[in-house]
């Protein structure tokens, strides 16, 4: 297993990396205008969605380079990304299937920026997977409780904190077997991508009831059977 160096991280193109905040942002006003909330709910919603998980992340690291703080001409687009769309909600609103595809490859990307910037902080591969679930499914976590809505990732829906999950372990291990960054920075979106895709094609759904222990008695009572017919077929006595 490859240990890295503190500061060695995949390099993601400026414009990728703001544009999965963007999306995250137009994803959570248009929650808003959904909701009816006014101008101020709006906006909250839009920055909640994209900056939480991210906000989290570093907290959680205790990184002194929180992105959020880092980029505020970024901070400047999402504000009027919010307003634009709480007063010009019309054509946002008719863009539901092209939003669905756009939060997809968005979350993906978010999964990808936290388990890099964990894997440059040198941290164990167990938190470069956690980091960047974390930071992928965050911010619409926040969003969720500040409505009064179960967060997704609490409750029976098609995948999204597994696609996560699947996507930042995939960059993991790739990256600490020694591939090139850019191979598993790939690999993290594609799984993400393709998990949710498959999840929503064919109505995949995490259960939210899973109640092992009847067939684990049947399990046991199975092999207790058969352990005494074979006793009996070795002409053993049968003690019970």
């Amino acid at each position: 297993m490859t240990v890295p160096a503190q500061g060695a991280a995949l390099a993601v193109p400026w414009g990728i990396d703001y544009a999965s905040v963007v999306v995250g942002v137009l994803v959570g006003a248009l929650l808003g205008c959904r909701g009816k909330f006014d101008v101020v709910g709006t906006t909250v919603l839009g920055f909640l969605t994209g900056y939480a998980g991210g906000i989290i992340r570093d907290l959680l690291m205790g990184a002194n380079d929180v992105y959020f703080m880092q980029h505020p001409e970024l901070v400047w687009v999402s504000l009027a990304i919010c307003l634009l769309t709480f007063y010009f909600r019309g054509p946002f609103l008719g863009l539901h299937r092209s939003m669905i595809a756009a939060d997809a490859l968005s979350v993906g990307l978010f999964a990808l920026a936290g388990a890099n910037k964990a894997y440059a902080y040198g941290l164990d591969p167990l938190y470069v997977i956690l980091m960047g679930t974390i930071t992928a499914v965050g911010g619409g976590a926040v969003r969720d409780s500040f409505v009064g809505v179960t967060p997704a990732i609490f409750r029976q829906s098609n995948y999204y904190a597994l696609a996560c999950l699947g996507g930042s372990a995939s960059f993991a291990v790739l990256a600490y077997a020694g591939a090139p960054l850019e191979v598993a920075g790939v690999a993290c979106v594609l799984v993400v991508l393709l998990l949710r895709y498959l999840s929503l094609r064919f109505d995949w759904q995490t259960r939210s009831e899973a109640d092992l222990a009847p067939k684990a008695k049947a399990v046991v009572r199975n092999m207790r059977r058969r352990m005494r017919t074979r006793r009996r077929g070795r002409g053993r006595p049968d003690r019970r």
